[in-house]
C-alpha cells in the first residue's frame, strides 16, 4: 500500500515538473516578459511583409514586439485632420528605452539576412530632442517592393521585345546605312591615308610654329631688358609726377577755381543777355545778312572765276595784255625807252 502511495507521488511530481517546464517553454519561446510597456503607432503605405508579433529592434536589441497591423486607409487622423496612411503597425515598446527613442527617430522594416524574418528597427534619432510621448503617431519608411520592381522590369522589357518586332523592318534599315556609312568610312580613310598623313604632319608643323612665335613674342616684349627698363623708367617718371603734382595743386587749384566761377558767371551773363526776345531776333536778322552776303561772295567768286577763265584764254584787252608776250614785250620795251628817254613824255620828233 504504502509502495503504491510512493508511486503515485513520483507520477504526480513528474506530470508537474512536466507542467513547470512546458510553462517555462512557452514563455521563453512567446517572448512574454513582465516589464512594463507602452504603445506607439507607426504608419505605412506598405509594411511588405511584416505580421503581428514581429519583434521590434534597436541596434539589434530586441526592445518590444508589434502587436498587430490595421488598415486604416481613406481615414483622418482625429488630433491633426490629416488623412493616415494606408497600415498603422500598433507596436508595444518595453517601457525602460523610452529614454532613447526622440521624436526624430526612423522607423523603417527590414530582414535579417537575405531571407530571415522581417522585423521592424529604430534608430532613435538625436539625444538634444525629445523622447516620444506614449500613444504618439509616427510615419515610418516603407520597405523597398521588389515585386513591384520585378513586375515593373517585366513590362519594360515586354514593351521593348514588342517594340523591335513590330519595327524590325525599320531597324534593319538603320542597321543597314549604319554598316554602309562605316564601310564608306573606311574606304575614305584608305584612299586618303597619305593626305590625312599630311595633314597631321602640317598640323603638327604649325603646332610648332604656333610655339617658335609664342616663344619669340615672350623673349622679345615680356623678357626683354629694354622693356624692363622702359617700364621702370615709366613708374619713375609717374613717381616724380605724383611727388610733383600736389605743391601744384596747392598753389594753382584756387587761384584756377576762382578764374573759371568768374568765366562762368561771364558766361550766365551773356546767356542771359543773349537770350532775350530782342537779342535772338537780332541774332536771326545777322544770320539771314551773313547767309546773303555768303551768297554773293559765292555769286562774286563765280565771276571771278569766269574772269580768270577769259583772261587764261587771251580774250579781251586783260587777256592780250597778260597772255599775249608779244604785246608785253613792247610795253616792256616801251617803259624802258621812255626810262632813259624821259623828254619824249613832252616832245615830240
Amino acid at each position: 500500500m504504502a509502495s503504491a502511495r510512493s508511486l503515485e507521488v513520483k507520477v504526480g511530481l513528474l506530470i508537474l515538473a512536466a507542467v513547470v517546464l512546458l510553462g517555462a517553454f512557452i514563455l521563453v519561446m512567446g517572448g512574454i516578459n513582465f516589464q512594463p510597456t507602452y504603445e506607439l503607432a507607426v504608419g505605412f503605405d506598405n509594411p511588405g511583409g511584416l505580421q503581428a508579433g514581429a519583434p521590434v529592434k534597436i541596434a539589434g536589441v530586441k526592445v518590444g514586439k508589434v502587436k498587430q497591423i490595421d488598415f486604416v486607409g481613406g481615414q483622418r487622423d482625429p488630433k491633426t485632420g490629416e488623412a493616415m496612411p494606408l497600415v498603422v503597425a500598433r507596436v508595444s515598446l518595453e517601457r525602460r528605452f523610452q529614454p532613447a527613442i526622440h521624436d526624430n527617430a526612423t522607423f523603417y522594416i527590414t530582414t535579417q539576412g537575405v531571407l530571415g524574418e522581417q522585423f521592424l528597427a529604430i534608430d532613435p534619432g538625436s539625444n538634444d530632442r525629445p523622447t516620444l510621448d506614449t500613444g504618439a503617431s509616427v510615419r515610418g519608411l516603407d520597405p523597398p517592393r521588389l515585386d513591384r520592381l520585378i513586375a515593373e522590369s517585366y513590362d519594360l522589357l515586354h514593351t521593348m521585345v514588342s517594340g523591335l518586332r513590330e519595327h524590325k523592318p525599320q531597324l534593319k534599315s538603320v542597321f543597314d546605312g549604319l554598316a554602309k556609312t562605316l564601310h564608306g568610312t573606311g574606304v575614305f580613310f584608305d584612299r586618303n591615308q597619305d593626305k590625312l598623313d599630311q595633314l597631321a604632319d602640317n598640323a603638327v608643323k604649325m603646332s610648332e610654329e604656333g610655339v617658335g612665335l609664342v616663344q619669340g613674342a615672350k623673349a622679345k616684349y615680356v623678357d626683354n631688358p629694354q622693356i624692363d627698363r622702359v617700364l621702370q623708367n615709366v613708374e619713375t617718371v609717374s613717381a616724380a609726377g605724383a611727388r610733383a603734382v600736389p605743391p601744384l595743386l596747392d598753389k594753382d587749384v584756387p587761384a584756377l577755381v576762382s578764374k573759371a566761377t568768374g568765366v562762368a558767371d561771364g558766361v550766365d551773363r551773356i546767356v542771359s543777355a543773349l537770350s532775350t526776345p530782342e537779342e535772338v531776333a537780332r541774332m536771326k536778322s545777322i544770320l539771314a545778312n551773313v547767309d546773303a552776303t555768303a551768297a554773293s561772295a559765292k555769286t562774286a567768286a563765280a565771276d571771278a572765276q569766269v574772269i580768270a577763265a577769259h583772261i587764261k584764254k587771251g580774250k579781251g584787252s586783260v587777256g592780250a595784255l597778260v597772255m599775249d608776250e608779244q604785246l608785253f614785250d613792247d610795253l616792256q620795251e616801251l617803259a624802258r625807252d621812255l626810262k632813259h628817254n624821259p623828254w619824249k613824255f613832252f616832245w615830240k620828233e
